[in-house]
This record gives structure tokens, C-alpha cells and sequence, in this order.
């Protein structure tokens, strides 16, 4: 691609063998150039970045590379819909004035809840209680002969609020003071198994014999800035370099964006050319909660708050609720505008505060990346480098810049009694593994200083370099984490 005028030359891509006609491609031999540095003009230089963003969670070890399972409790108190009601269990009529005078009727829920001696409530838990006084079973079905807690002979309680899929919910077990014969039950509910397995991915590169002599003896015709600044300058290392970053880069992408291919019947659907299975985990995306994703047209923080209310009450205490919000450039800037506009409404003064002069020179600053709102709840600004991929995503936002990079998802970084929500999953010792394959030349011996013969694994000038990575990654509760997504990406 063309940039510039003072551009000679266009870059050139290739995968895979590096040879020595493609260093004479890329005018590395001659002739010479006055300035050896080029810069990676068009890639997202995500570096170390990509995969540190990952590394923020901790690891937990296995034993083998069999599927990994976790077990979630759910709450054992919850709610249940109303099949229906009846006169009696007979179910040949319906009274009109349900529970008045005390009259009992019949209440058909889809499974065994509640007891006799519960009190349970509906829809509007402060204008009718009513208490279980018998039960029979039909199948998993529990009729429920009732009748309302009240003192009031007048009350009864309106058909309207007996309608199929009314919510009902126990309250507590009501009993006479003296000499009472039975107590209400406890409801149990048994925990739920969560289940992912590791993903395997393999990079391996080649180098020929001749070419371990030119990047050794040769200076290469440029140079380049490393992830540290410093510069390198022989071909080996490039080679090397290129190698580590995108064996990185794809790790972070393993395990950020996984698709899990295990099916219901527990078999998987690929194969490699050996035949045996190919079996591929969820990455951290794919298990956020499917309920927890949200589709937005116009961002403002109240709609922010109203998601992370949805998230936290009655699961989070207020002093819980600090959640990280991960983002890519252009989420930041809408988040910051979104900010900025509240804020220019609560402080008067907020322009000047933000105004230094200097001299005659007046700078205004500031990005906001922390919003306080009601509740205790928190919401703090993380840049995801990996949104601003333009590589991976593809999708163009209207407003400008990548669709992916105005989404925004809340990850709990916190824990979950005592453990971390979001783990990396590794087995010990077999997390990465790294081997060169020496041919008449290798990394550590390139140079033939001896007559006596040394051993080598292949006839081949050259040798090869190979990486295989396995890990997963499990998040332990998907609930406590959401995704705030612009509606052109749903």
C-alpha cells in the first residue's frame, strides 16, 4: 500500500518458509538503505498487551487434559407459576370469590415446593397470604387445598391475581400455639454441573541452513523497534521475534474467543489429520451468561445503571458492586462523552476546572474513566486492546471505528466465595511446550567447529522450531459477568 510520496516501496507479506529470494523481495541485501528502521505502519501493535489482558486472571492446574467441571449452587428459595385453581380437587368449577370466609379452594402448581403449614404469597405479597392446609401429588404436579390468613370473613382474593403464570413464593410456616403436630419443610436444590475443555493449538516455523548464515554475518538492511524499544537487527531474531508475537496473539485469541465444538451427545465435531478428535473449550465470551447480553442503539450511563442494578441487587452487597468494564478505544470516548455530559450538568464550574493556561496557551484535559452511581455501584474503564483488532473484526461502526470497539463487557474480576471468578485452566508443567527439531544446523550449533560428526534429528539444511499451547479458561459463575453490545453486531 501507498502512504506517502516519499515512499519507495510497498510492503510484502508472505506465510510460511522464509527464503533468500524473499529477502532480496524486500530490498534487505541491496542496495543500501539510509534509514534501516521501518515502522509496522498498519498493524495494531498489540504486543505483549494481548495476551497480558488475559494473564490478569489466575491460573488454576489440572491433573490431564480431560473436560474440567465445576459445580454452581443456585438459591434454594425461588418462585413458581400457578397452573391453575379449582372449587376442590375434583377441578369442576372455579369459585368466584376465592377464599372468602374463610373458604378453602385449590391451588395446582408444577411441581412439590411448597407443604401444608407454609404461607405463601403472589404477585402482591403484602394484600394476600395464604396458607397451605393439605397437599396431593398427581405425578410431579401438587395440588394445594389453601385458604387465605386473615381475620376479615369479607376477604377474598381476586381471580385476576390466580391467573396462570402468577408467581408464587413461601413466606413462612404458620402454626397454632398450642399443641402443634408438624412444622413446614425445607426446600432443597441440588447443585448444577458446569463443564469446558482445554483447547490445544500448535505454531511451528522453519529455518534454512543458509539463511542462520546470512542473519549472523550479514547485518540486515533494516532494523526494528522490539515490544521494548530496543532495536534488533539480525534476521534470526526477526524470525524468532514474529514467531513469539503471533503464538501469543493467537493464544490470547484462544482463549478470549473460543468456540466450544463438544455437542450434546458428547462427541466432538472435527478430526485432525491423525483422526483422533479435535476438542475445542469455550472461550471467555461464549460463556458469558446468554441473559446477560444486551443490545444497545444510543449509550447513556442511566441505561448503564439500569443493566448493572439488573446484575446486582439482591445478588451483590453494595460494597461489592465495583465492576470493570472492558473496552476498546471508541467505547472509552463514547463512555467519556456520556460522563462528560452528566457532569457538565452537576458542576457549573466543571468547564474551568478543567482549563489550565499557560502563558497564552490554555489546554483543556481529562478523560473520565470511573462513574459512581446509585447503590454503591462502580463501574471502572479498561482498555481490551483485542476490540481495536481491525483484522479480526471487520464490522465498521456508523459513528466511526470498529463496531467491536464499542462493546463493552462487565467482567467480575472479584470473587466468588473466596475464589477468583474468571480463571486461566492449565495443566501443570504442560501449559506451553517449546522444541526445535535440529537438521544439519541448528539454533545452538549453526556453524560446523568440529570434524567429528554431531547428531542430528533430520537430514534437512535447517531446522525447525515448534510451540503447542493447552489451556482453557472457566469462568465460574456466568452470571456475574454481561456484554453491552451496539445493535449492528446483534
Amino acid at each position: 500500500m501507498q502512504i506517502s510520496p516519499l515512499q519507495k516501496y510497498t510492503p510484502k507479506d508472505w506465510s510460511g518458509l522464509t527464503t533468500e529470494n524473499h529477502m532480496g523481495a524486500l530490498f534487505q541485501q541491496e542496495p543500501q538503505l539510509v534509514s534501516n528502521v521501518i515502522e509496522n505502519i498498519f498493524s495494531v501493535n498489540l504486543g505483549d498487551d494481548l495476551l497480558s489482558f488475559i494473564n490478569k486472571f489466575p491460573t488454576e492446574y489440572i491433573d490431564d487434559d480431560r473436560a474440567y467441571e465445576w459445580l454452581l449452587q443456585g438459591s434454594d428459595e425461588k418462585n413458581i407459576p400457578l397452573l391453575d385453581y379449582w372449587k376442590d380437587t375434583t377441578a369442576a368449577a372455579k369459585p368466584t370469590e376465592p377464599g372468602i370466609g374463610h373458604s378453602r379452594f385449590v391451588m395446582v402448581f408444577p411441581e412439590r415446593l411448597f407443604a401444608p403449614t407454609d404461607v405463601i404469597v403472589g404477585d402482591r405479597p403484602d394484600l394476600y397470604s395464604i396458607r397451605i392446609v393439605s397437599e396431593q401429588m398427581a405425578g410431579t404436579t401438587q395440588m394445594c387445598t389453601v385458604e387465605l390468613v386473615t381475620g376479615d370473613q369479607n376477604l377474598f382474593i381476586p381471580t385476576d391475581e390466580l391467573e396462570t403464570n402468577t408467581r408464587w413464593s413461601k413466606d413462612y410456616s404458620l402454626v397454632e400455639q398450642t399443641l402443634s403436630k408438624r412444622g413446614g419443610s425445607t426446600s432443597h436444590t441440588s447443585p448444577f454441573r458446569m463443564q469446558n475443555i482445554l483447547s490445544s493449538i500448535r505454531k511451528e516455523y522453519k529455518v534454512p541452513g543458509n539463511m542462520i548464515r546470512k542473519g549472523a554475518n550479514k547485518p540486515l538492511a533494516f532494523s526494528w523497534k522490539d515490544q521494548n524499544g530496543k532495536i534488533q537487527t539480525q534476521w534470526i531474531k526477526k524470525l524468532d521475534w514474529d514467531f513469539m508475537v503471533q503464538f501469543r496473539k493467537e493464544t490470547a485469541r484462544l482463549l478470549a474467543y473460543g468456540k466450544s465444538n463438544k455437542s450434546d451427545a458428547g462427541t466432538y465435531g472435527n478430526k485432525g489429520d491423525s483422526g483422533y478428535d479435535i476438542r475445542s473449550g469455550a472461550g471467555l465470551y461464549e460463556q458469558i451468561a446468554p441473559s446477560n447480553i444486551f443490545y444497545y442503539n444510543n449509550f447513556n450511563l442511566d441505561w448503564l445503571t439500569e443493566v448493572a442494578m439488573g446484575l446486582s441487587v439482591g445478588k451483590l452487597t453494595e460494597d461489592r458492586r465495583n465492576l470493570v468494564l472492558t473496552s476498546g478505544e471508541y467505547g472509552m470516548f463514547q463512555f467519556h462523552k456520556a460522563a462528560e455530559e452528566k457532569a457538565s450538568n452537576w458542576t457549573p464550574n466543571f468547564s474551568q476546572d478543567r482549563i489550565s493556561i499557560s502563558g497564552n496557551k490554555m489546554t483543556y484535559s481529562g478523560q473520565f474513566l470511573e462513574y459512581r452511581t446509585v447503590n454503591g455501584i462502580t463501574f471502572t474503564l479498561m482498555h481490551d486492546p483485542m476490540k481495536d483488532d481491525p483484522v479480526r473484526n471487520k464490522i465498521l461502526h456508523p459513528d466511526g471505528g470498529l463496531a467491536e470497539s464499542y462493546k463493552m463487557d462487565i467482567l467480575d474480576f472479584g470473587t466468588a466465595n473466596g475464589d477468583a471468578n474468571i480463571k486461566k485452566i492449565a495443566i501443570k508443567g504442560d501449559e506451553e511446550i517449546f522444541r526445535y527439531i535440529p537438521g544439519l544446523r541448528d539454533p545452538y550449533s549453526p556453524y560446523n567447529k568440529t570434524t567429528a560428526p554431531t547428531m542430528a534429528a533430520s537430514s534437512v539444511d535447517g531446522y525447525e522450531v515448534h510451540k503447542m499451547f493447552i489451556g482453557g479458561l472457566k469462568i465460574t459463575n456466568p452470571m456475574r459477568t454481561a456484554s453491552l453490545r451496539p445493535q449492528i453486531l446483534a
